[in-house]
């Protein structure tokens, strides 16, 4: 442990040679930034809403590769579902078939819709099948040669109840119907990414049009999720302005003087400028679930702009002129501030080993704010202030002096927390909070906490239409589907179509599963209606030929298997997305695999868990691959290369020669294994694996956020007390902050991770500014904690104060906001500004008490 903090010789020579360069050719400088500002502020009005479904999701992930290999076979997550319910009546007349008609088609020719994968009672992929004499007769449930009449609307009743679709297609009381649809991430031509919000906002005008006072349209799936919230990037804007605003009149009362509150103010809006430049510049658009980032980078650069003028007036009221109070406010707090946003940058670079490309483009977009930042306030305040001008110093020295003198009866009163007892006392206090923060943040959720999109209120028209759907639909709007992986024609194969029947009767009685649907279930009601509709006969067929009866009427558009029945899908429907649920499904589904195969490998001698294990991972690299070859082509395609060319690209090549050594492999592999159920698809699918990665990343980010911090302050003041004393209260405010959200019911997830890690930036801030002037106050000019405590808050610690108050306030306007997921941070943060300035002005000099070696006592 250090005890006589001298200069470092190392810091000094640095600030010989900056100094001259920024003070030496000031006017060079900011024509130089200005000239970059106004070509940043060109960059961010180019800007725009950059969402996208498979960013969002962690396509590393095994259940992601699952996904993306039967991705084209049983669909993917990204749906769109647009029901009709109908208030009175059912649905078999003619204004509610014609709408829903009207819907279907709409639906059908919306942009970056898969029109392979549009279902509804007007499609043809929704038939019915039923037994008559002389064998089976089946079609279309509503026939190609509709019209609207009595006849066929009874027609139509019929169809729907022989088609088995009530509780799917159909509400359960029959009086609404829903539209299913698929989006596609990227246009096949022309290789462009989704405009999610055109396609939100197409969604709507369906509504609009189609909504009457007797028939409600109820629209879900991520496209609308990321339209509301979009929508909402206005009300976000109007709370950044607020939080401009207050803060500006804030820094005017606080400094006494409009001219120097512009500063801080300026500096942190040009950075703002600068982080959505090189935003841009680096060829990121702002993700809508992003929008929170500017105003951390608001908030930090306010928080060292403060500490800069704060220090800058104190010089000047001291006799310096503008220039020599810059240059020493330089020399003071360039070191610590520079090593403070050095930190929060590379604390910021640890969260990209969240494998989720939208946390890393968070990551990225914060690191930009903190070069930013750099810049901003460490280059341009300085020569702005070098330049600026009191033009009634004594004046000025007199309302500054009268502000200073008003602050010290609170400053000595607060120096108290220096006194033995009293730093006993809150060390023991601090010690509860934590203890009482680690047992209660054991109770925090990873995932979502609640039934509808925690991004939206649960008032939320959104959150409204998905309740509608859940109440009136069997299917819910939640899916997780189960991809049963076995050998080709393995669906005529009782033994095999048996496990699977086992599964998804294991499924259908599991907690939080509202029903299930797989090809077994099917086949067993085929084989019944071969029977007059015998209950007895509602039974897997034993025989091999009546299996292929069985199986036969179902089409692989049905989407529960692929042409060769190589793979079947499960769908299991669940209650709903919450963290809870999802695991303890997955788990079951873990749960029976383990099971089945141990039965089968008891019965099956012949063959070895470890050859069924190779044979599985050989299929899934397959898949791999496959995947690997579609994005390169899909790259050199949207590049402009033609098939010519593609087909005569080495890349492509190359993977096509790996992809073909992988099939041969996997056909050498013969032997029969039990049913791989691979987890997984649909949104609960892309669910369960982002809940597991944030859980599995969530210690790893935030320690490597300290490491950074602990390296950094390591290498700054070459002493283990001041790496205590500012980061022993930061690791507090963490686990405090987990133990909040699990008592207000804030799930931990993609979107709340990011917020978390960056808010420890503010923090570190605090703590370093107060320990670089109380170790400064007691090694180098000699004084007592008590005394460098007292000079502490006079210099800097009131400006720490006055930022985490004012931050705590920018962001206590989100408690009004509609988006949830901003209540929810704007809760959490307001706790954690504040938490972070009480442990960096009350704690930090309570715990110097303790682990600082104090020559005067």
């Amino acid at each position: 442990m250090a005890t006589d903090m001298k200069p470092n010789p190392v810091t000094e020579k640095m600030l010989d040679a900056v100094i001259p360069i920024i003070y030496g050719r000031r006017r060079l400088v900011l024509i130089l930034l200005a000239l970059l500002t106004a070509f940043f502020l060109w960059e961010t009005l180019q800007v725009r809403p950059d969402a996208g479904f498979d960013k969002s999701i962690p396509l590393e992930h095994e259940y992601m590769h699952v996904y993306k290999q039967y991705e084209t076979e049983f669909g993917g997550a990204n749906t769109v579902l647009v029901a009709l319910v109908q208030k009175d009546g059912d649905i078999y007349n003619e204004v509610f078939l014609s709408k829903l008609k009207a819907v279907t088609d709409a639906v059908f020719f919306l942009p970056g819709v898969d029109r392979s994968r549009v279902s509804s009672l007007f499609t043809p992929d929704v038939r019915y099948l039923e037994v008559v004499e002389g064998g089976f007769r089946g079609g279309n449930v509503i026939p190609a040669d509709y019209q609207p009449t009595p006849e066929m609307f009874r027609l139509v009743r019929g169809n729907v109840a022989k088609a088995g679709v009530i509780g799917r297609y159909v509400s359960s009381t029959q009086n609404g119907a829903m539209v299913y649809a698929e989006l596609l991430e990227t246009d096949p031509i022309s290789g462009d990414k989704l405009d999610y919000q055109k396609v939100a906002a197409d969604l709507e005008k369906i509504r609009e049009k189609y909504e009457t006072d007797d028939i409600k349209v109820h629209i879900v799936g991520f496209a609308k999720v990321v339209g509301d919230v979009t929508d909402a990037t206005m009300e976000v804007v109007g709370f950044f302005l607020i939080a401009v605003f207050g803060t500006m009149l804030a820094l005017w009362w606080y400094l006494g003087s409009f001219r120097l509150a512009l500063l801080p103010m300026g500096c942190s809006i040009v950075a703002v400028i600068w982080e959505f430049g090189l935003l841009r510049l680096f060829g990121f658009g702002l993700d809508p679930f992003a929008i929170l980032v500017p105003f951390l980078v608001l908030a930090v650069s306010t928080s060292h702009g403060v500490q800069y003028v704060n220090t800058w007036a104190d010089e000047v009221i001291r006799g310096r002129n503008s220039y020599d109070a810059s240059v020493e406010t330089y020399r003071r707090l360039a070191i610590p501030g520079i090593i403070a946003l050095i930190t929060d940058l590379s604390g910021f670079l640890t969260i990209q080993l969240v494998p989720i490309e939208i946390v890393r483009e968070m990551s990225w977009n914060a690191s930009f704010g903190m070069l930013a930042i750099i810049v901003t306030n460490k280059v341009m305040m300085p020569i702005w202030l070098s330049y600026l001008s009191v033009k009634d110093v004594d004046s000025f020295r007199v309302k500054r002096q009268a502000k200073l003198d008003a602050g010290d009866r609170l400053w000595r009163a607060m120096t108290v927390v220096t006194k033995p007892s009293v730093a006993v006392v809150l060390v023991v206090i601090s010690a509860g909070v934590l203890g009482f923060s680690w047992w209660k943040q054991q109770d925090r959720i990873i995932g979502d906490a609640q039934v509808g999109v925690p991004e939206l209120r649960p008032e939320s028209r959104y959150n409204q239409d998905s309740y509608a759907i859940t109440q009136n639909f069997a299917i819910g709007v939640d899916i997780l589907k189960i991809i049963a992986e076995t050998d080709p024609e393995a669906c005529i194969k009782y033994k095999v179509m048996e496990q699977i029947d086992r599964f998804a009767w294991r499924m259908q009685n599991t907690p939080g599963v509202q029903s299930t649907i797989s090809l077994p279930q099917v086949a067993k009601q085929v084989n019944s209606a071969f029977s007059e509709a015998n209950p007895k006969y509602l039974v897997l067929p034993r025989n091999h030929y009546v299996m292929v009866q069985a199986i036969s009427p179902v089409p692989t558009s049905t989407g529960l298997l692929n042409p060769d029945c190589s793979a079947m899908a499960v769908l299991i429907f669940t209650a709903d997305h919450k963290a809870q649920t999802i695991a303890h499904i997955v788990e079951e589904v873990k749960r029976f695999q383990a099971e089945n195969d141990a039965e089968f490998f008891e019965t099956h001698q012949d063959v070895e868990a470890a050859y069924c294990a190779n044979k599985t991972g050989t299929r899934r690299e397959i898949g791999i691959a496959e995947t690997e070859l579609a994005r390169y082509t899909a790259a050199l395609r949207k590049g402009g290369m033609d098939d010519e060319g593609v087909d005569k690209d080495s890349g492509v090549a190359e993977r096509k020669e790996k992809l073909d050594k992988l099939k041969q492999d996997y056909a050498g592999l013969d032997k029969a294994c039990p049913v791989n159920f691979a987890i997984a698809s649909a949104n609960v699918g892309v669910m369960a694996a982002t809940n597991e990665v944030v859980e599995d990343k969530e210690f790893g980010t935030i320690f490597w956020v300290y490491v950074v911090i602990t390296i950094f302050l390591l290498l700054s003041y070459r002493s283990l007390s001041a790496l205590i004393a500012v980061v022993l209260p930061l690791v507090m405010v963490s686990i405090l902050a987990n133990a909040l959200m699990a008592m207000f019911g804030i799930g931990l997830k993609v979107a709340t991770l990011p917020v978390v890690a960056l808010a420890v930036g503010i923090g570190v801030d605090y703590g370093i500014y107060i320990y670089d002037v109380l170790q400064h106050e007691i090694y180098q000019k000699g004084r007592t904690l008590r005394e460098a405590y007292f000079e502490t808050l006079r210099q800097t610690g009131k400006a720490v104060i006055f930022t985490g108050i004012c931050l705590a306030g920018g962001v206590a306007t989100w408690l009004l906001s509609d988006l949830q997921f901003q209540r929810d941070m704007g809760l959490l943060l307001v706790v954690m500004f504040t938490a972070n300035m009480l442990g960096a002005v009350i704690l930090l000099p309570a715990y110097a008490r303790f682990i600082m070696k104090l020559p005067n006592g």
